[in-house]
């Protein structure tokens, strides 16, 4: 099947990896030691970029560039011009974003050049259609009830269908909605922030139990840890060298409720630990974007490395 050398796809993220798998599957029908390079939009340098596209690779003839995280492109209008060279041919570019505005830019210069596809969230009824479809492909079949407990648990969201599904999947036992109830994690309203201040707390038991039930992007997850590491490494500079309480809260630069958590977390911490968790998680941020570890894996080496050592899980 012939493929357009250049794609964007915006919506939903599941429909959005989905849409992209099977772009993946039809580029290696054409060209089976086709290169992948993955990469995220707010670090990408466009003119570096756009050399890289229109060059020869020395190791195949053909490449398929994905770009995540359309959205958090600040120059959009230089980002989109990537859409506007014209690519060697065996060269192809995947770009993914969240619900992008028709205003944006890099929408605008997809739908000139025929690229773009539109892929939002199902709504209403339409979700336990979605669901269905999910579980058809596992030949896993549920009665109404626990696949509305199956939707209803998992918020709606497609990705958290699809990772319970898998989990259901395993138990090898016909599932009812009692099962489903118990087995179904909860999605709605999960927020990080519990995981960062047990991560930040030293908490391995509370930070393992925040992060079996959170169902967010681990690689963004994971972002939102080096800020808060970076806060916390910051508040215990300022500690040390005895900084009035006063002037704590113009200097991080937050409100009194989130300054006196982040002093309350310093504390119990020493600038050279905290310091080491920051660089940790900046390495294993970095090691994601290199696509050299799943994001997942980053995150669980993050919150086991942010453990004081010697602390055990009871069992």
């Amino acid at each position: 099947m012939t493929q357009l050398p250049i794609r964007l796809f915006s919506g939903d993220p599941y429909r959005c990896d989905r849409a992209l798998r099977e772009r993946e599957t039809a580029l290696r029908e054409i060209d089976p030691g086709i290169e992948r390079h993955l990469l995220f939009a707010d670090e990408v340098d466009v003119a570096s970029l756009t050399m890289e596209l229109q060059s020869a690779s020395l190791f195949s003839l053909g490449r398929h560039f994905v770009i995540r995280q359309v959205g958090r492109v600040k120059k959009t209008k230089a980002f989109a011009a990537l859409l506007e060279i014209g690519l060697p041919e065996g060269t192809y570019l995947t770009l993914l974003g969240t619900d992008l505005k028709a205003t944006n830019p890099i929408v605008k210069a997809a739908k000139a050049a025929d690229a773009f596809a539109t892929l939002p969230a199902p709504r209403g009824r339409a979700i336990q259609g979605a669901a269905a479809a999910i579980l058809d492909e596992r030949t896993l079949r549920l009665p109404a009830a626990a696949l509305r407990t199956l939707v209803m648990r998992s918020g709606g969201s497609l990705t958290a269908i699809e990772q319970e599904a898998d989990k259901l999947r395993l138990l090898g036992a016909p599932i009812d909605d009692g099962i489903a109830r118990r087995l179904v994690f909860s999605n709605s309203e999960q927020s990080v922030y519990p995981l960062y201040d047990r991560v930040g707390e030293g908490d391995l038991r509370g930070a393992l139990c925040e992060l079996e039930t959170l169902r967010d992007n681990p690689g963004r997850v994971l972002g939102g840890a080096i800020r808060h590491l970076t806060r916390l490494v910051m508040v215990r500079l300022l500690l040390d060298r005895r900084t009035p309480r006063a002037d704590l809260g113009s200097w991080v630069g937050q409100p009194e409720w989130l300054l006196k958590r982040l002093m309350g977390q310093a504390k119990g911490r020493s600038l050279q630990e905290l310091a080491h968790l920051l660089r940790t998680a900046v390495r294993l941020d970095r090691e994601i974007k290199q696509g050299r570890v799943p994001a997942a894996d980053a995150l669980l080496t993050l919150v086991l490395s942010a453990t004081p050592r010697g602390q055990r899980v009871p069992g």
